[in-house]
C-alpha cells in the first residue's frame, strides 16, 4: 500500500479533482452553493452555507446567508388575514384606537375610577410683580 492508507488516497484523489475543475472554470462562475448536513432522523436537517475561495479571493455565500436570516413563516403567519375585518379584529387594541386599560390608567393617574377628569397637577399660583 505504499505507507498510505486508502482513506488518504481517496483524499487525494477528491483534492486533485476538485483542483482540476477550478483549473479550468473561469473565476467569475463559481458560486458557493448551500449544503444540507445530514442529520439524525430525529432532527431536522440544517442548511450550511459554503465559502469558495479561488486564486486567493474569497466569495461568501450572501444568497444562502440571506435565505438563513429570513423570518421563519409560521403556520398563523402563513394563513394571514383574508380581509380588512379580520385584520382589524385580530390587531392590538392600541393600533385600533379602542380601550386600552394600561393608557388609560396613565392618563388618568389617581383619578383612575373615581373622575372623568384626568388628574392635573395643581395650578401655579401667579404672583404679581412688584
Amino acid at each position: 500500500m505504499n505507507g498510505i492508507c486508502r482513506g488518504h488516497r481517496v483524499m487525494r484523489a477528491a483534492v486533485l479533482i476538485a483542483a482540476a475543475v477550478f483549473a479550468f472554470v473561469p473565476a467569475g462562475q463559481v458560486r458557493a452553493q448551500p449544503v444540507s448536513i445530514p442529520a439524525p432522523a430525529a432532527k431536522p436537517s440544517k442548511q450550511v452555507c459554503v465559502n469558495a475561495e479561488l486564486n486567493g479571493e474569497v466569495a461568501l455565500s450572501y444568497d444562502c446567508l440571506s435565505q438563513q436570516l429570513a423570518p421563519t413563516r409560521t403556520a398563523s403567519a402563513a394563513g394571514g388575514a383574508s380581509n380588512a375585518a379580520e385584520g382589524l379584529a385580530t390587531a392590538p387594541s392600541n393600533q385600533v384606537g379602542t380601550f386600552n386599560y394600561s393608557a388609560e390608567s396613565i392618563r388618568f393617574g389617581s383619578n383612575w375610577g373615581k373622575s372623568v377628569e384626568p388628574q392635573r397637577p395643581p395650578p401655579v399660583p401667579v404672583v404679581p410683580l412688584r
